[in-house]
């Protein structure tokens, strides 16, 4: 099954691309596609992550509800490793992965390098054997880091703000970063659904 190999930079010391890394709801704000669930503790006392995906690989698409966990993270390496699992009650699909990240530095700066096993099962085994796993997770990963960039120069703006000295005009933080892309699936079903509302309202004649 698929194993791939990403990295990006980030203009932002590394000591802070791993402290985000930490926070795990705020990741997911810039994770395309993903929606975070909540947390949980298991049995061994373990933090238990739950959340829903939806990916499309070619002409199959799912929508994965899953729980994932840290079983491993070392602080002064910068580098966790993240266990994942969940089906696609729709399809039928399964997927599980193992994802290893690691921040280096990198001129000041920081560099974050992916690697990740992921086993398929289901509709999307098929897809899975293809290259098509791998434009899909580079994609997902441009998305990704541009998401994260834009979240930590905000926020390292708005703290050089609030480190002014008094007497001096700050430079203004930028916007907050856009929301990362919404697949084109989800946006169709919601502009169909909007449809359908107008509909409903004009034949028995909502107001509004």
């Amino acid at each position: 099954m698929p194993e791939i190999n990403q990295s990006f930079d980030i203009d932002q010391p590394p000591e802070s691309v791993w402290r985000f890394f930490q926070d795990v709801p705020r990741v997911v704000t810039c994770m395309p596609g993903l929606e975070y669930s909540g947390a949980r503790s298991g049995e061994d006392g373990e933090e238990i992550h739950g959340g829903k995906v939806r990916i499309r690989l070619g002409p199959v698409s799912a929508a994965f509800e899953g729980e994932a966990t840290i079983p491993e993270s070392d602080d002064a390496a910068r580098m966790a490793r993240i266990e994942g699992k969940g089906i696609d009650k729709r399809g039928g699909s399964r997927a599980s992965a193992s994802v290893v990240y690691k921040i280096i530095e990198n001129g000041g700066a920081s560099r974050v390098e992916l690697s990740a096993d992921i086993k398929l099962s289901g509709a999307l085994a098929q897809m899975g054997r293809t290259g098509i796993v791998q434009d899909v997770a580079a994609q997902i990963t441009e998305q990704f880091a541009a998401s994260l960039r834009a979240t930590l120069a905000a926020e390292a703006a708005v703290a050089a703000a609030s480190e002014a000295e008094p007497g001096t005009t700050a430079a203004p933080a930028p916007p907050p970063p856009p929301p990362p892309a919404v697949p084109a699936e989800i946006r169709g079903e919601a502009l169909m659904l909007k449809i359908i509302w107008r509909r409903i309202k004009a034949l028995f004649g909502f107001a509004g």
